[in-house]
């Protein structure tokens, strides 16, 4: 018994000792490449995995509303429409996140649970102010090569095993600083837009404090964070815009429930 403790004793410190070693080795130098080369190829793989586990919803009444937020949205800061792609998925989880490739994807369960477009707006904008700020790419980028490792490692690339190391390695890059910067950045967007920034706060109060919004679960929760929009100042004033008929938004939630 002893000795098969011994061996696997021995076992486990040689893969971790050569797990350790191969970690040392600068694979990016060793094989000349970039972190933006393999940042953005493992991106394009881990989208496909992501967007094949999607219900993508294609109902216009869904679609051209939050198409048109997001237009809106760019319009007023100053942002390339091309610079992100906009998804809706068909769940009932309250959600909305930027993945990798500058993707956003907004779940209909959100959309059903805002109370008017200032609040889908924010939820909106928070993500937004992720993939502009480059916070989801240089996470990706800064961990590409262990990222790699760690596919080779798990011995089945094919999996979902990629998916749960690029989220791993997105929120570790996503500090607490960092959720903050898109919060006030994307109530800044919506205050652009001539909206409610305020809704933002109400927007967060709506969220339990799990990790919706969130890359992180140890973040600010919603009440504080709610609290830090109410404190910031906005420029625009009543009476706000109405980007959405009343008819379009409500044939969009309809939809949605």
């Amino acid at each position: 018994m002893k000795k098969l403790f011994r061996e696997i004793a021995v076992s486990v410190f040689l893969f971790f000792g050569i797990l350790f070693a191969t970690l040392q080795v600068d694979w990016l130098k060793v094989l000349h490449l970039t972190p933006t080369i393999i940042g953005d190829k493992l991106s394009e793989l881990v989208w496909d995995f992501i967007s094949s586990g999607l219900y993508e919803v294609d109902s216009e009444k869904v679609c051209l509303p939050i198409d048109t937020l997001v237009h809106e949205m760019c319009i007023a800061n100053g942002i390339d429409t091309a610079s992100v792609s906009i998804v809706v998925a068909r769940t009932y989880e309250v959600n909305a996140f930027a993945t990798v490739g500058n993707h956003l994807v907004v779940n209909t369960g959100l959309i059903a649970e805002m109370d008017n477009e200032s609040q889908l707006s924010a939820a909106l904008g928070h993500e937004m102010a992720h993939i502009q700020l480059g916070h989801i790419q240089k996470s990706i980028r800064q961990n590409a090569a262990l990222q790699a490792i760690l596919i080779l490692v798990t011995g089945n690339s094919r999996s979902n095993n990629i998916r749960k190391i690029t989220e791993k390695l997105i929120s570790s890059g996503i500090t607490r600083a960092k959720e903050r910067e898109a919060d006030e950045t994307g109530a800044r967007y919506i205050d652009a837009m001539h909206l409610d920034a305020k809704e933002m706060a109400i927007m967060f109060e709506k969220f339990k404090d799990d990790n919706s919004l969130s890359y992180f679960k140890d973040h600010d929760n919603n009440k504080k964070r709610a609290a830090h929009i109410r404190e910031m100042h906005f420029t625009s004033k009543e009476p706000y815009r109405q980007i959405l008929s009343p008819e379009t938004w409500e044939a969009m939630q309809e939809v949605c429930r």
